[in-house]
């Protein structure tokens, strides 16, 4: 019973410091703001945190996890592999619109990443959250989202309904590679063109249909 009470007041924790992090981020927040949003003393906060970088790290475990649920329940039953890629697809821009903290959150984490083996691009914000301990299981929940959709590409190339030009692999970062691009400037699309003209999940699906088809 005290287990499931510790656990449930962690989540607390996370929660509330998602908040924050979310408002200030990452560089911005102290514990001190976090201890005030879960009004709570800074020793009870670091009984089941060690440091801000576990925290924000838990908080980053949760956005992976968000993402991964969400594109669970798009699995569609029967579906080909090209059409599955095509489903997660217009899913992932539908996320990053719905839930732009949390996709903010994953890419930053993503970031992090690229410059963990590149030490003269590193922050003081990113070496420190390298060097927590949770890092690395963090980063291995990070890789599922490439893993199910090259897994659904690799479906579709055995189908034989993806052309076989690329990879799985090649093909996946290609898809990525737009996916994330599409998302990033979308928002600021939107002065320029009415949403008639955008309808990103329209375009997004007839870009990569033209990218995958035969």
């Amino acid at each position: 019973m005290k287990a499931v009470i510790k656990e449930g007041r962690a989540d607390q924790f996370i929660q509330h410091a998602q908040e924050v992090f979310f408002n200030k981020g990452y560089a911005h927040t102290t514990i001190s703001d976090i201890c005030k949003k879960a009004e709570c003393s800074r020793t009870t906060l670091y009984s089941y945190f060690e440091s801000k970088e576990n925290l924000y790290l838990a908080v980053i475990e949760k956005a992976f996890k968000k993402f991964l649920g969400y594109f669970g329940k798009l699995k569609k039953e029967g579906a080909s592999g090209f059409e599955q890629v095509l489903i997660h697809s217009r899913g992932y821009i539908r996320f990053s619109k719905e839930f732009p903290k949390h996709y903010e959150t994953i890419h930053d984490f993503y970031g992090i990443i690229r410059n963990a083996h590149e030490s003269p691009l590193q922050t003081e914000v990113q070496t420190h959250i390298k060097d927590s301990p949770n890092f690395e299981g963090v980063k291995e929940l990070s890789l599922l989202p490439f893993k199910l959709l090259t897994k659904e590409i690799q479906r579709g190339l055995d189908e034989g309904n993806i052309n076989r030009k690329y990879s799985a692999e090649e093909h996946m970062i290609n898809i990525w590679a737009y996916l994330k691009g599409i998302s990033d400037i979308s928002p600021n699309l939107g002065y320029v063109f009415s949403p008639q003209k955008l309808n990103m999940e329209k375009k997004t699906e007839s870009f990569i249909r033209a990218m995958l088809e035969i």
